[in-house]
């Protein structure tokens, strides 16, 4: 019996001895197992970097494409790190890797999108920014003439602001946002000019230009006529024009009312009248407060007649008079349009107007006169 049993326990040593090729490769497998299980998870940051970036510039533009790459961001997270729990005899390699593929994808997807709308833009706010500036700088011209209103005066303040506004936008590379403020500095310096060619579109008007000429050359003849003094004022070039024996003798830049290009209809208007006047008084001294003066005979018979016209047509306040008080007077060389309504010289040119004045001289104010 005992022969029996040590022989039974000495016969696996004897397998050992004669197979150990067997189980070397046993014991090599289980390692190769072993290291399976325990390799280093797959290193994801670059794709995670890439989908930042590509979430970030395509956030506020693209809101909607910026979710769906979150969404592919979780997932792929998720999935990694369902592949990093998993005992490594249940493990789906690749999983993992695809999501995380997909991201990158994407990501670079939107990213190539991105740059191609952003180059598009920016060559629009480029090609579209000299337009602008110049329309802009235009209008900024044009609301120094007179007969421009608040509406016009509001349009140019966000004209200017805008333009401002998106010149800044475009510094921080946001063109898009940029070209829509330069269309809508273009919009709003359109409603300066056109403000700009409503109150110019009368000086063209063949009616009207006809009748300042007949004026101003009636005006010259009676100087011709009477060998004395006769003074025409051209409210669009700004000129006074003293004539003697009908020959112009001295011309003077002119300041006109606030808003001198349109025609007067009542009192505070600020416009500057249109008419054949005379002068009847000379004022200086403490008689005036601008140096020196030469009172008009405003309003006339045809003044009264558009007075009564325009307040039957309700075009002018209720309240409001005809005006008066027209003067020719000193204290102007400003170089801009001033007055209520009155004609203004620099001092030393209209030492030179009331010296060549009386009672009775004739003082025409037309739009403007062509010789």
């Amino acid at each position: 019996m005992l022969t029996v049993v040590v022989s039974v326990f000495e016969r696996p040593a004897a397998v050992f001895r004669r197979r150990p090729s067997l189980y070397a490769f046993l014991a090599g497998a289980l390692v190769s197992l072993a290291a399976c299980s325990g390799e280093p998870a797959p290193d994801f940051e670059p794709a995670r970097r890439a989908a930042r970036t590509a979430i970030s510039l395509v956030r506020k533009s693209e809101p909607t494409k910026a979710r769906y790459l979150e969404r592919l961001v979780a997932d792929a997270e998720v999935a990694s790190a369902g592949e990093l729990a998993s005992p490594w005899w249940r493990t789906q390699h690749g999983r993992g890797q695809a999501a995380w593929l997909r991201v990158v994808v994407a990501a670079r997807e939107a990213c190539a999108a991105h740059r191609d709308v952003y180059g598009r833009a920016r060559e629009r706010y480029l090609s579209f920014l000299p337009a602008v500036s110049a329309h802009v700088t235009r209008a900024r011209s044009e609301m120094r003439e007179t007969g421009m209103g608040r509406r016009e005066a509001s349009a140019m303040e966000r004209a200017a602001t805008n333009l401002t506004t998106g010149k800044r936008l475009a510094a921080g590379g946001d063109f898009q946002r940029a070209y829509d403020k330069l269309q809508k500095a273009h919009e709003l310096a359109g409603v300066v000019h056109r403000g700009w060619a409503s109150v110019h579109a009368r000086f063209s008007d063949p009616s009207l230009v006809r009748k300042w000429k007949r004026w101003a050359e009636m005006t010259i003849a009676e100087s011709r006529d009477t060998g004395e003094t006769a003074i025409l004022i051209d409210k669009l070039r700004r000129r006074l024009t003293v004539y003697y024996h009908g020959l112009k003798m001295v011309e003077f830049s002119a300041e006109l009312g606030a808003n001198g290009l349109r025609r007067k209809e009542h009192a505070g208007d600020r416009a500057t009248p249109e008419g054949m006047y005379r002068v009847v008084q000379l004022k200086w001294g403490r008689s005036t407060k601008y140096y020196k003066a030469l009172l008009l005979n405003y309003p006339n018979n045809e003044d009264l007649e558009l007075y009564n016209q325009s307040k039957q047509q309700g075009r002018i306040p209720r309240r409001a008079g005809p005006g008066s008080l027209i003067e020719i007077h000193g204290e102007g060389g400003e170089g801009k349009d001033w007055t209520d309504g009155c004609v203004a010289l620099a001092n030393d040119d209209m030492d030179t107007v009331f010296a060549r004045s009386k009672v009775g001289t004739p003082v025409t104010i037309v739009g403007t006169y062509v010789h």
